[in-house]
């Protein structure tokens, strides 16, 4: 553990690159000392590169640099350098630190002896490099199924490897970056998944070799392809018991593929319940509760599974139940059979069911009958029968059951 500890103290000092003076408590000048001679600062990216001519003097140990960023402003201790040799050294910031972009340091350079330090060089000016150049021709091609092409010029920028893609809703931004291209000529990008028919904005950011990105110079314009047309005027029938026939004007969009059709029992709620090709315009939805209202809306998809926007919502009231019948009557007849009649429910029925029971549990159909009257002649005497009627639509719904009528026969 005590090796770690010592390993990252280590690297500290290194990425710092200074060592504590030697004279830190005091720093006692020594007149004759030679001064540091010919010092150069060379900017680069976010570093300044210093060089000078070594001091031959036996006297002198090395060399303590001193950094400001104002020529005016305070000089602080930047570096100590062990040996009378040694004549450059590359500044890079720090620890966790670095400098600024296309920014002006000023450096004096001081050697030191076991006796103290001399007298400060002169000051010399090392301005860093810019951030690198972002492109500024940008296009786009627009009309693409839920994606966009950006394509751009590189940039006359040999420091560039990589750049970054930008998107916003709106040309004033915020801008998100969304993509990552490597290579300073890999200037292309597809930017996917995107949402139809929408305006999107784009700008690409140059990414140099030491990561320093560039700033947003300039931005395309593009717009997804749009949605299909919706299809129109949606009706619906009744088409059998729980059944529905939903039907719609086709989309004049040329590429449509299919018709996704949707239900709800509300028409701020409504659910996908199934899709026919573009060739056909209607569509029959079954297992619906009887006399209920439900609300449709007809969707165009293309070829590209891009879906409309919604024009319409058509309501439609399956078939309902037909009326049960009305006064039913009961008689025994000189044969000894029993005589049910009743009146008609509703103009919808079409036919009965009659219904019999005799003690208690024993019940069963006895009949289908179109007329309004049966005649049941399997009774026995001396035995209590109960008779309902059950009312039939043309599409072979039934009704609920009539009241109950009852006889004893002889």
């Amino acid at each position: 553990m005590r090796k770690v500890l010592l390993l990252i103290s280590l690297l500290i000092l290194t990425s710092c690159a200074t060592i504590t003076s030697p004279f830190k408590s005091h720093k006692q000048l020594v007149v004759n000392l030679p001064v540091v001679q010919k010092i150069e600062a060379n900017g680069g990216i976010r570093s300044v590169s210093l060089s000078w001519m070594p001091v031959t003097d036996p006297r002198v140990e090395g060399y303590i640099i001193y950094r400001s960023s104002d020529n005016r402003g305070k000089f602080k201790e930047l570096a100590t350098l062990s040996g009378r040799f040694k004549s450059s050294y590359v500044d890079n910031g720090g620890f966790l630190r670095h400098l600024e972009d296309n920014a002006d340091y000023f450096y004096k350079i001081v050697t030191y002896s076991k006796d103290g330090v001399g007298k400060a060089s002169n000051i010399v000016i090392g301005h860093t490099a810019p951030p690198p150049q972002s492109p500024t021709v940008i296009t786009s091609q627009s009309g693409l199924p839920r994606m966009v092409v950006i394509k751009w010029n590189p940039v006359d920028d040999n420091s560039v490897v990589a750049y970054d893609i930008y998107r916003s809703l709106s040309a004033k931004g915020p801008f998100r970056k969304v993509g990552h291209v490597n290579g300073h000529n890999n200037t292309f990008y597809v930017d996917k998944n995107l949402q139809d028919e929408t305006t999107y904005y784009y700008s690409v950011v140059s990414i140099n070799y030491k990561g320093v990105d560039g700033k947003i110079l300039a931005y395309t314009v593009a717009k997804t392809k749009a949605r299909p047309m919706p299809p129109t005027k949606i009706a619906g029938k009744i088409a059998g018991a729980g059944k529905l026939e939903i039907s719609w004007f086709p989309s004049p969009t040329a590429d449509v593929v299919k018709y996704k059709i949707y239900r709800g029992i509300s028409p701020d709620y409504l659910s996908y319940v199934g899709s026919v090709d573009s060739s056909k315009l209607t569509y029959t939805d079954k297992n619906l509760q009887p006399g209920f209202t439900y609300y449709y809306k007809v969707n165009a998809v293309d070829k590209d599974d891009i879906e409309s926007k919604t024009n319409e919502v058509a309501s439609v009231k399956t078939k309902p139940l037909p009326e049960p019948p009305k006064g039913i009557r009961v008689q025994q007849l000189d044969d000894n059979s029993v005589l049910v009649e009743w009146d008609n429910g509703s103009s919808d029925t079409v036919g009965y069911e009659v219904f019999r029971r005799y003690y208690i549990v024993i019940a069963k159909k006895i009949a289908d009958t179109p007329e309004t009257r049966y005649v049941d002649k399997d009774v026995s005497a001396n035995t209590t029968y109960y008779y309902w009627v059950k009312s039939v639509d043309q599409y072979g719904q039934e009704s609920k059951p009539s009241p109950v009528a009852s006889i004893k026969t002889r």
